[in-house]
């Protein structure tokens, strides 16, 4: 597993998709902590920066796994990694941890710029409890979009089909409460009742996230987000070991 994730860690930084990501995570977290903390004379707190986060990490997740698998099916080797004497498993936590760790070192661009607050401004209040809950969340939320990313770069041969989709799936997720709030909206006028969609309001992406924004640190919301990405990995091995015993 080691060997996988030490090459396609590798190949992110000896082609520039690698750069071109953290260039563009770094300018948009950079700028949204520029006008929402810095600017606000740090009346807010740079969880308040961190939160938009959300909308733009699930739009810059599906080019980070668009060539886990499709690469090796362009090149032809994805039946050399299958017939390798390695398991699946091996091979999918080795290609999501390097796409993890390239997306955990995007988030981490957060305490370079806590460190150059305090070097501007020393007597600077940081939340620190929130701040941590924040970018817990915001890193659990980009695990599960990462593991449903690389199942779709398991399914197809097009990268660009690849990221369509995910972009897709992110979209969905950006306007999850909104269908959910019609459907309820309409069941209520149907029935002439307050109706609540209990268990379509707990699989809300957006508001286990903020939960955590908020600082709220709850088992809840760290089994939600880790049984997406437990559910969405098993699936990618289901996919990889029906091709190596196609």
């Amino acid at each position: 597993m080691f060997a996988i994730f030490k090459r396609e860690f590798a190949s992110y930084f000896t082609s520039p998709l690698g750069y071109i990501v953290l260039a563009i995570y770094v300018f948009f977290s950079a700028l949204f902590t520029m006008l929402m903390y810095y600017g606000t004379g740090y009346s807010y707190s740079i969880a308040d920066a961190i939160a938009p986060m959300l909308y733009f990490a699930l739009f810059i997740i599906p080019p980070i796994t668009m060539r886990s698998f499709t690469e090796d099916k362009k090149n032809r080797t994805d039946q050399l990694l299958l017939t390798a004497p390695v398991k699946v498993s091996s091979v999918v936590f080795g290609k999501y941890l390097s796409a993890f760790a390239l997306y955990l070192i995007c988030c981490m661009s957060y305490v370079l710029y806590v460190l150059v607050t305090f070097l501007i401004v020393p007597d600077a209040v940081v939340e620190w409890g929130v701040m941590a809950s924040a970018l817990i969340g915001l890193v659990l939320l980009g695990g599960a979009m990462l593991a449903i990313n690389l199942l779709y770069s398991s399914l197809t041969e097009s990268q660009i089909l690849a990221v369509v989709i995910g972009m897709g799936t992110g979209l969905l997720v950006m306007i999850y409460d909104n269908i959910v709030m019609s459907v309820e909206s309409v069941i209520s006028q149907m029935t002439s009742s307050d109706y609540s969609a209990v268990v379509l309001d707990k699989l809300s992406v957006t508001a286990h996230y903020q939960n955590f924004i908020s600082g709220v640190i709850s088992p809840a919301n760290f089994v939600f987000f880790l049984t997406w990405i437990g559910l969405f990995l098993f699936l990618t091995m289901r996919v990889l070991d029906k091709k190596r015993w196609a």
